[in-house]
């Protein structure tokens, strides 16, 4: 085909521009080979979800050799995935699969990382399903990608584009769809400890990205992406079970980071400002996450049904559209009610009874 042949192709399959479809095609683009569904379009952008779960923006103009492969979208399967993955990292590391996840870890190593990972994923289901939350099954494997020295893993994120803290032990790309960080002392149950949160973290936005909580494609609030994330760093809510008490899901990092700047800050952060925009992870990210973290709390232990309201809600945003200020306040107030003051002072009144 030639170069333009993609936007007349899709014109042809009656798709309307910018709207996403569910059928799956092949191109070629700069010399790689994609293929996936096209989630928007216009004439000079399009974003694709490839088979692997990888988000792609391209030029639909210089697409070669562009075809419809599928009438439906259909993510690799475990054993595609494994071939891709042992494709891409060579027999220099080892691929574990396990019912959600695929491990690249190196060999030699025990099955340990891709059992935690497992486990984290069935807390993770248990949690919503005993909340009436029905989770969506994600499309493709799930991946995680444990580096053997912290040098190979900043390595590895400089050349997917990723800027990380000095300290930083592992993060989730939602544009790989992937869970990165290295093995810091070693796999063993002694060492889980050390890095335990951080896998609890990641993986959780990995999860949430991929389950319908939130949204890959368009902006959503970091106090609710953030908020998800750090409210299941506390063991009770990782691995809670039938005898779990509100005591036990308390993350008590968070508590005492928010209460330290409640008490300390010399001015106060509202609730309207964590809601209208990222800002505040910007000018103080460890109250930020603590207010997230806190809001996040209070919603999901309170008023469970309207926090699951609100997230899906954030989550059903058109891909690549901005969210402004105005716009988030909004929906924000058209789940949890207008007087953003009262709910304020009843959320800090039950935060204040956890100390």
């Amino acid at each position: 085909m030639i170069r333009t042949s993609l936007l007349f192709a899709l014109a042809t399959f009656a798709i309307p521009m910018a709207h996403s479809a569910d059928f799956m095609f092949a191109a070629i683009y700069d010399g790689e080979a994609i293929e996936g569904r096209p989630l928007m379009w216009n004439d000079h952008e399009m974003l694709i979800l490839a088979r692997d779960g990888a988000l792609h923006t391209v030029d639909p103009r210089i697409a070669e050799d562009a075809h419809k492969t599928a009438p439906q979208f259909q993510g690799y399967s475990t054993s595609e995935m494994r071939s891709a993955l042992y494709e891409e990292f060579g027999r220099g590391m080892t691929v574990t699969s396990t019912g959600h996840y695929l491990v690249v870890h190196r060999p030699g190593e025990s099955d340990a990382w891709a059992s935690r990972f497992e486990e984290l994923y069935r807390s993770f289901q248990n949690y919503f399903r005993v909340r009436g939350i029905e989770l969506r099954r994600p499309k493709f494997p799930l991946v995680a990608v444990i580096y053997g020295s912290q040098q190979e893993y900043y390595a590895a994120a400089r050349k997917a584009g990723s800027q990380l803290g000095p300290n930083t032990l592992g993060h989730y790309d939602p544009t790989t769809n992937r869970v990165l960080m290295y093995d810091r002392v070693g796999n063993n149950d002694r060492d889980w400890g050390v890095t335990a949160n951080t896998i609890v973290h990641e993986a959780t936005h990995q999860m949430a990205f991929n389950t319908g909580l939130h949204s890959r494609t368009a902006a959503s609030p970091q106090w609710v992406v953030e908020g998800l994330a750090t409210m299941f760093e506390a063991r009770g809510v990782y691995q809670s079970n039938a005898s779990d008490t509100r005591q036990n899901r308390i993350n008590r990092g968070r508590l005492d980071d928010y209460f330290h700047f409640v008490d300390t800050a010399p001015t106060k952060q509202t609730l309207a400002e964590l809601v209208a925009s990222d800002t505040p992870f910007r000018t103080s990210a460890q109250r930020a996450y603590a207010e997230a973290w806190a809001l996040t709390f209070y919603l999901s232990e309170t008023r469970p049904r309207e926090y699951e309201q609100y997230l899906a809600l954030t989550a059903s945003r058109e891909p690549l559209s901005k969210y402004g200020s105005m716009e988030r306040v909004r929906d924000f107030q058209s789940v949890f009610g207008s007087d953003l003051t009262l709910l304020e002072s009843n959320y800090r009144t039950w935060m204040n009874e956890l100390r």
